[in-house]
């Protein structure tokens, strides 16, 4: 294309506005490039809005003995030879860098999310006193001025990825109100806001409605630009120095989820707006793809009736599926997890394939009795609020299998053996209560991680709501370098393409570290991909 057939013309262009995006853009802006950013969605900020807003970065400087051996040894333990070794010490390394210039040029304030142990705590390097994740200080977001009523958030009622006040909390994004000063907000919201000022005070306004639907290739096969369609107007963007895809995965694209993913997904927590546009712009320009089959899973719940721009709702199950008096059981009756790990771990036990069965454990049914639901209520009934027709409140187990087609005799036969374990301390089957992480999001006033988790079902009425597996976002995309150049399936970069979050393959493999990490990664790679872009270094 000739100078005359652009609409506009930057330096940078970014494709979404969550936490690789925009780290990006601020990172670009503030090496000196002009920077243009699109976003697909009416608001900004993306998945990270809705988040806890919380960064797994495992080695900095805030806490004591995080080394970036420790951190390697971590990873490599759970990764199981899936992770790219020399990506993983790029993010373990970058880690600190990245956090010293966000919050340089930036309102993003950092602090220890303190006691969070990382997610398994117990292998080589594992951390369990915590450390490794760092949570956004509360932002008062009037700051932002008109921009303050424009970022990303789920409907004013229990989050959609189960971030309610008392999760929030147990962050440490919790505000005081006798203090609190200005229209503070937290967790993921905090974390965009504070992006979101960065990049406002250096020159970058986001686009918002816009759409990227194809890249540009220039005359020497690199990327040239980018189409975005902004609504009723298509305009072609030239980016003189590189494209940076950081528009999202494709959880809610059905055709893409069941072609890749290696198990099933029943639905996604993040918004309705990851349909696997920088997946199908990368691969339509040859990009080589890696960890294609793995997602941020999560056990979900779905609730009769509960939508989101006019498609179903999956909520995501943490605090219940942890706090004593509740277990998972399949259709046999059987508990086959357990329970109080964490949430991305659980999707192989959800993924199990049974030869003559098919996938035995998906549905599952998170089962709790009475005195659960007295002392901590569930999905956000409370604990003196009448349950719900969908809870399936039954008299007894056997009633309790028969309205939910669960095998009653397995059922009661898993109860027996539950509350048998519960009264000598211990879950011989899966070991329930014994890592560190077991206890975190469990009964907070116990004194052990297996305090905090077991407890027996033994008060009428039972209840059960269906679980089933389900993913924050998807793990694959284009490979890239440690910059962020997207690769080639020949293996060379694409000049002018780069690539950060869940538009990249994400460089951790099987492995999840810790409390955000899927945002540290993501920041990380934003961060050195808009350095690289604004340095016009795309082809090296």
């Amino acid at each position: 294309m000739t100078v005359g057939d652009w609409d506009d013309e930057f330096d940078v262009v970014v494709l979404g506005t969550g936490g690789a995006g925009l780290t990006a853009a601020l990172t670009a802006a503030v090496n000196g490039a002009s920077v243009a950013v699109y976003e697909k969605s009416a608001t900004v900020g993306g998945t990270t809005a809705v988040s806890g807003g919380i960064a797994w970065i495992p080695a900095h400087t805030r806490a004591p003995d995080l080394t970036v051996e420790a951190a390697l040894d971590y990873l490599r333990a759970q990764s199981f030879g899936a992770m790219d070794d020399e990506l993983v010490s790029t993010f373990v390394r970058t880690g600190q860098e990245m956090v010293d210039f966000v919050e340089k040029h930036s309102d993003v304030r950092f602090e220890v999310a303190s006691g969070f142990p990382d997610y398994k705590p117990e292998l080589p390097g594992g951390r369990p006193g915590g450390g490794r994740s760092l949570s956004p200080l509360p932002y008062d977001i009037s700051r932002l001025g008109s921009w303050q009523d424009r970022i990303t958030a789920f409907p004013a009622d229990y989050s959609n990825v189960g971030f309610d006040a008392e999760t929030r909390a147990r962050l440490h994004a919790d505000i005081d109100a006798d203090t609190a000063a200005g229209d503070l907000c937290v967790a993921g919201t905090a974390l965009i806001a504070g992006l979101l000022k960065g990049a406002l005070d250096h020159g970058v306004t986001p686009a918002t409605g816009c759409r990227g639907v194809e890249l540009i290739a220039g005359s020497d096969g690199g990327i040239a630009g980018v189409r975005v369609d902004c609504g009723t107007a298509a305009r072609r963007v030239r980016a003189r120095r590189g494209v940076i895809l950081a528009n999202g995965g494709f959880e809610w694209d059905t055709a893409m989820v069941e072609a890749f993913l290696r198990g099933p997904m029943r639905g996604a927590v993040s918004p309705p707006n990851n349909t696997g546009d920088a997946l199908r712009m990368a691969m339509a320009h040859g990009a080589d793809l890696a960890n294609m089959g793995e997602a941020w899973w999560v056990p979900i719940v779905r609730i009769p009736g509960d939508t989101i721009d006019g498609q179903q709702r999956s909520r995501s199950v943490r605090l219940e599926r942890t706090r004593p008096r509740s277990i998972i059981v399949n259709r046999s009756g059987r508990r086959f997890v357990n329970e109080a790990c964490d949430y991305n771990s659980m999707a192989g036990a959800f993924h199990y394939l049974e030869p003559r069965g098919g996938y035995v454990n998906d549905p599952a049914w998170i089962v709790f009795d009475a005195e659960h639901l007295r002392r901590y209520g569930f999905l956000g009934v409370a604990p003196d609020d009448a349950a719900p027709e969908w809870f399936c409140e039954s008299p007894d187990l056997a009633a309790l299998g028969a309205r939910t087609g669960i095998d009653p005799d397995g059922l009661a036969q898993t109860v027996a053996s539950w509350n048998r374990g519960v009264a000598a301390g211990a879950d011989p089957e899966f070991g329930r209560g014994a890592s560190a992480y077991d206890g975190y999001w469990g009964d907070d006033q116990a004194d052990t991680p297996a305090g905090r988790t077991l407890g027996p079902l033994d008060t009428a009425p039972y209840y059960a709501v269906p679980l089933s597996v389900g993913a924050m976002g998807t793990k694959g995309g284009p490979r890239t370098d440690a910059d962020g150049r997207v690769l080639h399936v020949t293996g060379r970069p694409i000049p002018g393409l780069f690539a950060a979050g869940n538009a990249m393959a994400g460089v951790t493999g099987r492995a999840y570290g810790g409390a955000g990490g899927t945002i540290g990664p993501a920041m990380v790679f934003g961060f050195r991909a808009g350095r690289a872009a604004a340095a016009g270094d795309s082809s090296v």
